[in-house]
């Protein structure tokens, strides 16, 4: 009874700690605190606390799961903040660790647990293992290695993938008919960043989006834009559309690309203090740049989206964003497997605006129509086509 106290106190321990430790925005800290740390505290909430835990172990009518019932003190502390902290379990954590750090060991498919029948296949990676050997989309994954999938996850066949180190022989059906793939796992680097380019009234313009700010997409803008200039750009159009965020570091080498040097990129306030983000760089640039913007632009995207137009007299052109003006960091629970993501400070525009619940107005605001949402090609983009009229006359 004593060790399910004394863990339970420092599970708690390391949570409320980790809400007074400052971090490098997006960088994931783990936190551990002894036997003699928790011993500290000694608080009749605590106390309280581990009472009714050890209650609960002991006298439920039924079996509870000890991890399953700190997951839940962990979640239930974290939902009495703001809507951005919250509680990751080993799966969620694992998803979106892949998907932060912009790489992962996988098949290279998207998957959607499919109730009673087994995974259906959403997405299949471009030159992924899933791709080489024929997987679609739409396919449904039945078995793998022998082991059925009905009535398992997704995240459950995540984790079976990364836990099989043979080649993996999946069964699939297909249209009603069974076909059976043999394949193998490798790191799949999931891009972030694609290009175009547009010609209009003779201008080269350059076009780039950017689907999340993962821990390797300012290395893949820089390569890109890089491209896109050497075949003579006269301009560039960044896309941030439908872009929930991700780490802000990433966002400010990005920004560093064209912003002089010294120029506050945006800035972030603690309880105690603002800071302002300068470029510390000696590169810059001076062609035009528009930003195309909507309501699920958010965080890190917004950060860009403000100091394009702030500094670099950028239009935003599209839709208001979301307005998520804070910034959450992340500490490793559990020995590692779960997540703790805890809101540790605000994010500000370079001039000191905090667009939080309010959102960026674009300088040129412009429905998307229904013609792009039926098809959603460069040609039927009329927030595109705005941009492209907007930016050739700059």
């Amino acid at each position: 009874m004593k060790r399910n106290q004394n863990r339970f106190t420092d599970i708690l321990v390391v949570v409320i700690i980790s809400c007074f430790v400052g971090m490098i925005s997006g960088a994931a800290a783990i936190i551990s605190i002894n036997n003699k740390n928790a011993s500290k505290v000694e608080t009749s909430g605590f106390n309280e606390v581990s009472a009714l835990y050890d209650k609960i172990l002991n006298e439920y009518y039924t079996n509870v799961d000890e991890d399953t019932l700190i997951e839940g003190a962990m979640s239930g502390m974290l939902s009495t903040l703001d809507v951005n902290s919250s509680f990751l379990d080993q799966n969620a954590t694992n998803s979106f660790n892949n998907r932060m750090k912009g790489e992962y060991y996988g098949i290279g498919i998207e998957a959607l647990t499919l109730n009673d029948v087994g995974v259906l296949v959403v997405g299949v990676l471009e030159n992924s293992p899933a791709e080489k050997v024929g997987l679609k989309d739409g396919d449904i994954i039945l078995s793998i290695n022998g082991i059925s999938l009905k009535g398992k996850t997704a995240s459950y066949f995540t984790s079976l993938v990364n836990s099989l180190e043979t080649d993996l022989k999946i069964k699939i059906t297909r249209d009603d008919k069974l076909f059976d793939y043999t394949l193998s796992a490798e790191k799949i680097t999931i891009s972030s960043v694609s290009t175009n380019t547009f010609l209009k009234e003779g201008k080269r313009v350059g076009y780039i989006k950017i689907s999340i700010f993962a821990a390797n997409t300012a290395s893949q803008f820089t390569t890109k834009l890089q491209e896109l200039e050497s075949s003579g750009i006269d301009s560039l159009i960044i896309d941030v559309r439908d872009n929930a965020g991700g780490y802000l570091s990433n966002t400010a080498t990005i920004l560093e690309l064209f912003m002089k040097k010294g120029t506050v990129l945006y800035q972030t306030e603690t309880k105690d203090s603002t800071t302002k983000r300068k470029d510390l760089t000696d590169t810059s640039r001076n062609y035009p740049v528009a930003v195309l913007v909507n309501g699920s632009s958010a965080s890190a995207s917004e950060v860009l989206a403000a100091s394009f137009e702030d500094n670099y007299n950028s239009e935003l052109i599209g839709t208001t964003t979301y307005g998520k003006g804070t910034v959450q960091e992340t500490v490793s629970v559990l020995d590692g497997s779960s997540t703790a993501k805890i809101t540790t400070k605000k994010w500000l525009t370079p001039k000191g605006v905090w667009i939080d619940g309010k959102g960026l107005e674009p300088t040129i605001k412009i429905e998307i129509n229904d013609k792009y949402l039926t098809n959603p090609i460069f040609e039927n983009d009329n927030q595109l086509s705005v941009a492209l009229n907007t930016i050739v006359k700059k």
